[in-house]
């Protein structure tokens, strides 16, 4: 801001040096600083507008940064309930008598149940499904 202002006041020793009528030399440097005022009222506006625009821009991220400490949480119960308190409670149903049944399979390495109604043994098969990262059961006769 100090350049500009000194470049302003170069602009009229100059004009002040070549025009050597008083009032053509008042009549322009009144319109040199209307010209200057009009110029900085324009800044200022848009200095203004970026500021609101600014305003609006950090009241989002605000929300934004409550939206996101909100699924931060969620996800970290959803986690603890997935991965450190596994239910692994699987509903089964007989080959033989086809008797509905829930079986808790929890460490995931069981070979067998049998079926509470027939008796039968019912093989366990653990398959991995590469794509959607979840174990399925499957039994074989």
């Amino acid at each position: 801001m100090a350049n500009l202002k000194k470049r302003f006041n170069e602009i009229l020793q100059d004009i002040e040096k070549n025009i050597k009528n008083k009032e053509d030399l008042e009549y322009i440097k009144s319109q040199v600083y209307n010209i200057s005022i009009l110029f900085l009222d324009e800044l200022d506006k848009l200095a203004e507008l970026n500021l609101d625009r600014l305003n609006v821009l950090i009241e989002r991220e605000k929300e934004l940064s409550k939206k996101i400490t909100s699924m931060e949480k969620m996800m970290s119960s959803i986690e603890k309930e997935v991965f450190v308190n596994p239910e692994c409670d699987f509903e089964i149903i007989c080959p033989y008598c086809n008797t509905e049944f829930i079986q808790d399979l929890t460490s995931g390495v069981e070979n067998e149940v049998k079926c509470p109604e027939c008796g039968n043994a019912i093989e366990i098969d653990w398959h991995e499904d590469e794509e959607c990262c979840r174990t399925s059961l499957w039994w074989r006769m």
